[in-house]
């Protein structure tokens, strides 16, 4: 049988995964974009073809997919890319896996339709005719067929996908797209009450799924709805629940307070329980904790928001029950100031992706199998990584990583990715000799450190901006580039490739944050960075050429020596000196910047305060003193 090789792309993706609000609606775009592009899969096996790329093999998902209508067991993790290349029948249509993906999506759409707008379809403008142009106009489907592996992105400069016209008011979280009710608020004050009648008896139905002044499009409605009906949808259930950034930001924070004053727990949790629970427990440590600590179940359990003194404080966070919570409110966050501890109030995304993905698989052809099945057993191993250091994973397809992690786990989770990526690959070659630039099979990171508080939508789209711009482009890929994400903006960026960073074993980064870091999360002198600043506008000024290297770390020991909070009870004078000048050696070298040119690490002569600042940063956990 003659047979010929298909390209098959599903998009948008940025569109489709990154607008969201809420960490449930960034795993929901990821999990349906998945699951969609099963359904084009599942089409090339009906008819007989065979996937090269991705490995579909041992994929959950995927068999999950072809169990059809039977009740079904659902990964959480989303594991397939949204391309993928396969050996199908000459006389294949590749519109068939156009229809899978449409029937699939038709039918998720209708049930979140029929379950939550049809009730009150009658008290919207056209809300039907609005939802049917936007679930039929939404996706970019793109096909082609050839032999090389880069057919499907030159297929791609053809633009043929034109997003359909959208009149009226705007979804609040996806701009681009009409909301639901029709209405527009500025043509009258009749309009806007009927806009809030609509909204305000969607919401009482979908409870607390909708904010308050949330109106929302047919995909963002949907993807806020679906983990609700994915049994009538899908045969399926999926977490109807997702950590939330406050939630990732505390873990640890947990973890200190109840080890140290677990009657103190007991009696925040005795007041805060009235303020609502969360309903399940994803994170390992806080799992763990509710299993050696029973009688704390309650604290583990609260809802995270009681555990920030401005989370208390901010009525929009308590809705509906703001006001009669509002003196319980204050009065726990009296008692949080008697905690010894105060929570961090940032957690990291983390987001890798392989290096030149494209150039390998179209230099490889004759191999692709060898790195569909590098790609797969990495994917299959990223969930059990992020889990092992207190994260949840979001998405992890092929060569693309998505997780959400407590600040104290992102760098050594990235670290253990980026070492089961090479393992993937050196086992998948391990019996024949390395082909073709295979060498060049390396993955770059970028981690956002976040406020909780900031926009989960600018925090992705700074993730997507670090890893291509800073990480990749920059400092030249197999690289990690890290930021700081304060509500005001940017705070710190640092980058270096993986070389820099896994050099030794503890890190330079993670001995530095230890040295600078306290048991009791006090005494923590801010005096030696803030005192960095006018010497490093010395050292780093490359027109002054006053100190070479060696006088460098003089300058900068003796500004060690002279914060007493960092000498050690009981340290000599030498052991400290000793001290000072290795971790002066190491700070130069996070704030000296290193890139990568033709596969080899290169040193520059520019050198930057991020490096210390990021040390700073670490070591306090964005806790302001």
């Amino acid at each position: 049988m003659s047979t010929k090789t298909l390209h098959f792309s599903l998009g948008p993706v940025q569109g489709f995964v990154a607008q969201a609000r809420r960490t449930r609606d960034f795993w929901t775009g990821s999990f349906l974009l998945s699951w969609l592009t099963g359904q084009a899969l599942n089409a090339v096996l009906a008819a007989g073809g065979n996937v090269n790329f991705p490995d579909i093999e041992n994929d959950e998902l995927m068999a999950a997919i072809k169990m059809g209508t039977q009740p079904k067991s659902i990964p959480e993790v989303a594991t397939l890319p949204n391309r993928f290349m396969a050996k199908v029948p000459s006389d294949f249509s590749p519109e068939g896996c156009r229809q899978a993906v449409i029937k699939a999506w038709r039918e998720i759409a209708e049930v979140v339709y029929i379950q939550y707008i049809l009730p009150f379809e009658d008290l919207g403008c056209r809300t039907r005719e609005i939802w049917d142009r936007q679930i039929e106009g939404f996706w970019d489907i793109i096909w082609a067929e050839g032999e090389e592996a880069r057919t499907l992105d030159r297929r791609k400069n053809w633009r043929v996908h034109v997003p359909t016209i959208e009149p009226g008011d705007k979804c609040t979280l996806m701009g681009n797209f009409q909301e639901l009710s029709g209405y527009t608020r500025s043509v009258s004050r009749e309009e806007r009450e009927m806009q809030d009648i609509f909204w305000d008896a969607v919401g009482g139905k979908v409870r607390h799924n909708l904010r308050r002044n949330e109106r929302l499009c047919a995909i963002a409605f949907l993807k806020r709805m679906f983990p609700s009906v994915s049994k009538e949808a899908i045969s399926g259930s999926v977490p109807d629940s997702f950590p939330s950034t406050s939630s990732l930001a505390s873990v640890h924070w947990l973890d200190q307070v109840s080890a140290a004053q677990p009657d103190l727990c007991s009696r925040f949790a005795a007041k805060a329980v009235a303020l609502g629970k969360i309903s399940e427990q994803k994170v390992s440590l806080v799992r763990k904790l509710k299993k050696d600590k029973p009688q704390l179940a309650d604290f583990y359990d609260l809802d995270p928001n009681c555990f920030f003194a401005s989370s208390l404080e901010n009525d929009n966070l308590w809705e509906d029950s703001a006001a009669e919570t509002r003196n319980l409110r204050n009065e726990l966050r009296g008692l949080l100031k008697q905690f010894k501890f105060v929570p961090s109030p940032f957690y990291a995304l983390l987001m890798m992706d392989g290096d030149k993905m494209g150039k390998l698989l179209s230099v490889n052809e004759g191999n692709t199998g060898k790195i569909s099945k590098a790609l797969g057993e990495f994917s299959w191993a990223v969930p059990g990584v992020v889990k092992n250091y207190n994260g949840v994973c979001v998405y992890a397809g092929g060569d693309d990583v998505l997780a959400m992690l407590p600040l104290e786990d992102a760098l050594p989770a990235s670290v253990a990715l980026r070492e089961e990526y090479m393992k993937a690959f050196a086992e998948a070659y391990a019996e024949e000799p390395r082909l073709n630039e295979i060498d060049n099979a390396t993955i770059s990171a970028a981690i956002i450190f976040a406020h909780q508080n900031t926009p989960l939508q600018l925090v992705i789209r700074e993730a997507h901006n670090t890893l291509a711009k800073v990480a990749k482009e920059l400092t030249g890929r197999d690289s990690l580039a890290i930021k700081v994400l304060k509500s005001s903006g940017p705070n710190v960026s640092w980058s270096a490739p993986w070389d820099v960073i896994q050099s030794e074993k503890p890190s330079v980064v993670d001995k530095l944050v230890a040295d600078f870091s306290t048991d009791e999360g006090k005494g923590f002198t801010s005096s030696f960075f803030y005192n960095l600043r006018p010497r490093f506008d010395l050292l780093a000024n490359p027109d002054s050429n006053i100190l070479d290297s060696a006088q460098a770390i003089q300058v900068l020991e003796a500004e060690y020596l002279k914060s007493r909070e960092l000498r050690r009870e009981g340290e000599d004078d030498a052991a400290f000196r000793r001290r000072a000048r290795e971790n002066v050696k190491n700070l130069l070298k996070l704030c000296r910047r290193s890139v990568r040119i033709d596969c080899k690490v290169c040193w520059k002569d520019e050198l930057g305060l991020d490096g210390a600042m990021l040390v700073k940063f670490l070591a306090t956990k964005g806790v302001e003193k």
